[in-house]
């Protein structure tokens, strides 16, 4: 198969990762977790004490972070911190750091310098984050804007953090946490999450009453694959 690029937009919680997941086992291909690499960032300024709020020591502490993914697992400097990734802490942390142009700058040229070496070598990449078809790969295959109410959205995050037995987080705290990262997403100056997705040649898709199944099956079917 010759390789090309899929990419996925979308708000937080909307099974963007889980959805790009699955479709690259479907297709064989590659999941380039774009929002694992700020995360990443995110959270070595939190380990290493440096104020988000200092754009200059951030950037700075880009040129020491390095990434690496596989099927299961995110490594940040040879270190698998996948569940650390999901900490509430980087959760809120992630969008200071992902506003700063100089930081989207060079992620995006990592990210489409490691996709791009997938296309080559006959891979089919599937980007995800918030500006995959609009920055990393505007010449995407195929570019999907996937959605789902901020309530679902929520919950699905509420119960990745462990539901009713984490007793240091509620459902009511995500879900405003969840509409503040929204507002926050597609209100920021560098690169915001689009809100006209139709206009940039998105599918939507909103998967708010679909199953992991049917919300694939969509998107095969849309690629005729």
């Amino acid at each position: 198969m010759t390789g090309f690029a899929i990419a996925i937009d979308g708000p937080v919680a909307a099974g963007k990762g889980t959805i790009a997941g699955l479709l690259a086992h479907h297709l064989h291909g590659f999941h380039l977790n774009t929002g694992a690499m700020y995360r990443c960032l995110a959270l070595f300024c939190l380990e290493n004490g440096i104020s988000v709020s200092d754009q200059k020591a951030v950037v700075e502490a880009l040129t020491h972070v390095w990434f690496d993914m596989t099927d299961d697992a995110v490594f940040m400097n040879g270190e698998d911190v996948t569940e650390k990734l999901k900490q509430r802490s980087v959760t809120t942390t992630v969008p200071k750091v992902a506003a700063i142009r100089e930081v989207r700058e060079e992620m995006v040229k990592r990210q489409r310098e490691i996709g791009l070496k997938k296309i080559e070598n006959g891979n089919v990449v599937i980007a995800e984050g918030r500006d995959a078809a609009t920055k990393i790969f505007p010449d995407a295959k195929m570019k999907i804007f996937l959605t789902a109410r901020p309530e679902i959205r929520a919950q699905r995050r509420f119960e990745q953090m462990g539901g009713k037995h984490n007793a240091t987080i509620s459902y009511d705290q995500i879900l405003a946490d969840t509409k503040e990262r929204d507002y926050k997403d597609t209100h920021r100056t560098v690169d915001p999450l689009v809100s006209d997705p139709e206009e940039y040649g998105y599918m939507v898709l909103d998967d708010s009453d679909l199953n992991e199944e049917e919300t694939i099956e969509k998107v095969l079917k849309e690629l005729s694959l």
